[in-house]
């Protein structure tokens, strides 16, 4: 808690307080030899009090069976401990209720106490949890740290009251505000009075989320919250969609429990009304609420589910749009082949293995014979169509191990890792056979056969190439040595010096 905000409550003289017999009940509840008599005599003090504690022993509520008019017997039907817990309920109340309210609407504020209270309980006995009758106290007492907010920062806690949407948006305002929510308020107040650890402890973390790893201490506290807010909304369906897909996640109530534990509710609160004085109505339905908001989660998850189809739909489709892209920045647009920036960054890649692993790389360089007579003889277009068929008969002659690009215009090279300059040049051969036996057939129906001059560099081939671009330059001046010679043939690096 903030330093300034712990000083100002210390000094704070408006805090609620918790009259005499609260404490001396307190007291009595942390003693082994409480007995019926101590706590009857201490009621018995105070007439509403006891008048109070008899009126809801009889109430429906209690299920009782005839009606009785006294402490003694009143503590005989619901036991000690829940006569205890309805002594310190109803001073609890009394405190709360009787507190100046400066700018909270008081009204709303004690219902949802209330009616916290009524669902803590009820939710307590549906999930048979151990001594219920504590959580009628301990979902009554949850939001006391509004009070000793309200008390000690009126003006702003006032603006943070009204600004807040629900109940849950408020506790993010006083986090934000005040770097504390009211549980945490709420537990500093109630060890102040020494109250039992069982209920700090639920306060404190009352509005905490809840989660499949909450207790179930804690989830009963949480949604007797969350379920008070249907009585004091505009809109219910609102609220029970968002408390049944919680209650789902939460692993906690099933739809037809929580219908259940608001039919409960809603039963009892006559009864209430008339000991509290209060006029509290349930303007809905329970079943027909849980229907409605099932059907708006399913309508929500359908939504939800054509956008996920559509955003897995638009994702698939950008990652074939990034691969194609991919793969066109590696492509020559008109042959298919590699292009020339992948290819120089290939075999940049390659040669640096072949020189770490000890390994041959070959690089094959070549051109076209007489590609410019093709182009004067048949057109521009032929040509394209020319280039094409020269890169599918390098695919096909060189095989998949191989990397067939071309280097620009009539220019192509070929990367074969793993072969050395005689087996390359067997390579070259293949080549030269492949174009011979398949001619290009040009648009005319004319019969074209293509020839190249190819130049072939290698590593351990007794010469030192630095990197790979001076392989690739290697090969280069090996083909303008074949095209000096006659073109229609093959010329190892190696052999020019």
């Amino acid at each position: 808690m903030d330093p300034v905000l712990a000083e100002k409550l210390e000094n704070c003289q408006t805090l609620p307080s918790l009259p005499l017999i609260a404490h001396q009940v307190i007291e009595l509840s942390k003693r082994q030899d409480t007995s019926n008599a101590h706590i009857a005599a201490i009621l018995e003090r105070d007439p509403a009090l006891a008048a109070k504690v008899v009126a809801l022993s009889n109430s429906a509520a209690n299920l009782s069976v005839r009606s009785i008019d006294s402490v003694q017997d009143a503590i005989t039907r619901i036991g000690l401990d829940m006569t205890m817990t309805l002594a310190l309920s109803f001073s609890f109340a009394k405190a709360m209720y009787g507190t100046q309210i400066n700018t909270m609407d008081h009204g709303v504020f004690w219902k949802r106490c209330l009616l916290s209270a009524v669902l803590g309980r009820s939710l307590a006995e549906h999930t048979r949890t151990k001594k219920p009758e504590r959580f009628f106290l301990a979902c009554l007492i949850q939001d006391i740290g509004m009070l000793a907010l309200n008390e000690t920062e009126s003006d702003r806690y006032g603006a943070l009251y009204h600004s807040a949407e629900d109940h849950s948006e408020l506790a993010r305002f006083e986090l934000s505000e005040f770097s504390a929510d009211h549980a945490t308020i709420g537990a500093w107040l109630l060890e102040r009075w020494g109250m039992p650890d069982f209920y700090t402890s639920l306060v404190r973390n009352s509005h905490r989320p809840c989660s499949d790893t909450s207790s179930a201490e804690e989830k009963i506290v949480n949604f007797s919250s969350r379920l008070a807010e249907l009585w004091l909304t505009e809109k219910p369906e609102t609220r029970m969609k968002a408390i049944i897909a919680d209650s789902q996640q939460c692993r906690f109530l099933k739809n037809s429990e929580i219908r259940k534990v608001l039919d409960i509710t809603a039963e009892q609160l006559p009864a209430l009304n008339e000991i509290f004085d209060l006029d509290i109505q349930t303007d809905f339905t329970p079943s027909k609420l849980i229907e409605d908001a099932k059907h708006q989660l399913v309508a929500r998850n359908m939504r939800l589910m054509q956008q996920l189809n559509q955003a897995k739909t638009e994702a698939a489709s950008a990652k074939a749009d990034h691969e194609q892209l991919k793969k066109q920045l590696k492509r020559d647009l008109l042959t298919g082949v590699f292009n020339r920036a992948y290819l120089e960054s290939v075999c940049s890649k390659i040669f640096s293995k072949a020189q770490q692993q000890s390994l041959s790389l070959s690089v094959m360089f070549l051109d076209i014979d007489h590609f410019k007579q093709v182009n004067d003889s048949f057109g521009h277009q032929a040509g394209d169509h020319a280039l094409k068929h020269f890169a599918r008969v390098l695919i096909a002659a060189c095989g998949s191990k191989a990397y067939v690009g071309r280097y620009g215009g009539e220019e192509f090279v070929v990367l074969l890792p793993g072969l050395n300059g005689p087996k390359s040049l067997l390579m070259a051969r293949r080549i030269r056979q492949f174009l011979q036996k398949h001619p290009l057939t040009m648009p005319s129906g004319e019969q074209l056969t293509l020839c190249a001059s190819i130049g072939i560099a290698s590593t351990q081939s007794g010469i030192a190439f630095s990197n790979a671009e001076q392989l690739i330059n290697a090969a280069d001046k090996s083909m303008y040595q074949a095209k000096a010679e006659g073109r229609d043939r093959a010329q190892l690096y190696s052999d020019l010096t």
